[in-house]
């Protein structure tokens, strides 16, 4: 068994480790924060109303004309008091912008347009989306690889080999993720500009999510999937079969270990079409699954089959 193998390495210091520890923690924290702050302006945070989201929609609403005003309570203004035009605007002061000024507050707030209009921004926006979506769940995923990674670094150090930084396979193994978001952001702006998802990126047909539930469901039982997800729960095989000397070659380890999880994961993340790209319940229960998945090292068969048949029937009952 690996997991006994990997007992056979001596723990790395606290130094090294506490480099994976702070890296990781920077990066979850920095995308969760986008997702979070994406879902609170969407009002799809589990549990979490946002009020002012409402209120804004509210204001979408026409005016209701047949009611009258009532003119017979005086308007709170001083018509008498002219204004003090000698006495300058302080400029000094900045002015209370909300959210939607800034730059972050851009990104944060973006939606697909309802008009169907596109702009390159929007599909800018789009694209990095998807990947601070991916960063925030497969990073968990590769906690294992990472630690032991860093172990295998410090016996090389010890016997005076070349050494790389933990941080760059971390890099690598991102960037293959990011590619994957820029070819998911493809067919989500073609279900946009179809119909098949509303602005707030859900689907508009329950046919949608049936078919895309059982597609994952399928995926679970073939022989790729069981490849791939053989090589992500096998991070000693791994490092062992791939070592590169080198921070290139350490970037291609982490590069190569990328595309095998997007083989063991890419059915899985296109659940989010099912049930809303920026559901976030689901986004937190993808993530969890996922790293499950690769810790199912007793029983990976029956995980794989269990949860198979969850997403097909799921999918079959979305479809009655």
């Amino acid at each position: 068994m690996e997991t006994q193998t990997n007992t056979q390495f001596k723990q790395a210091p606290l130094k090294d480790r506490m480099v994976v520890y702070v890296g990781v923690a920077i990066v979850l924290l920095i995308s969760w924060f986008y997702i979070l702050g994406m879902g609170w302006h969407m009002n799809t945070l589990p549990f979490i109303e946002n009020t002012s989201m409402n209120m804004n929609m509210d204001m979408d609403k026409p005016m209701n004309m047949d009611k009258p005003m009532n003119m017979d309570k005086p308007m709170n203004m001083d018509m008498d008091k002219p204004m003090n035009m000698d006495k300058p605007m302080n400029m000094d002061k900045p002015m209370n912008m909300d959210m939607e000024s800034g730059i972050i507050g851009s990104v944060l707030t973006w939606m697909p347009p309802s008009d169907g209009l596109w702009s390159m921004s929007d599909f800018t926006l789009l694209f990095l989306m998807w990947a601070v979506m991916m960063v925030a769940m497969m990073t968990p995923s590769i906690l294992p690889m990472l630690f032991l990674f860093t172990t295998l670094n410090a016996r090389n150090r010890s016997n005076g080999k070349e050494t790389s930084s933990v941080m760059i396979l971390l890099f690598g193994y991102l960037l293959s993720w990011v590619l994957f978001s820029l070819v998911i952001t493809f067919p989500q702006y073609a279900m946009h500009q179809t119909g098949l998802l509303n602005p707030m990126m859900e689907p508009t047909h329950a046919y949608i999510g049936s078919i895309v539930l059982c597609l994952a469901g399928i995926y679970q039982f073939t022989p790729f999937k069981e490849a791939c997800l053989t090589v992500c729960q096998s991070p000693l095989s791994f490092l062992m079969n791939n070592w590169r000397d080198g921070n290139l070659g350490t970037f291609l380890i982490g590069y190569k270990h990328g595309f095998y999880c997007i083989g063991c994961c890419w059915a899985l993340m296109l659940t989010l079409f099912a049930l809303g790209v920026m559901n976030i319940m689901w986004v937190m229960v993808l993530t969890v699954f996922v790293l499950f998945e690769k810790l199912s090292y007793k029983r990976p068969l029956l995980y794989r089959r269990v949860t198979g048949l969850v997403f097909i029937s799921w999918g079959i009952f979305l479809s009655l």
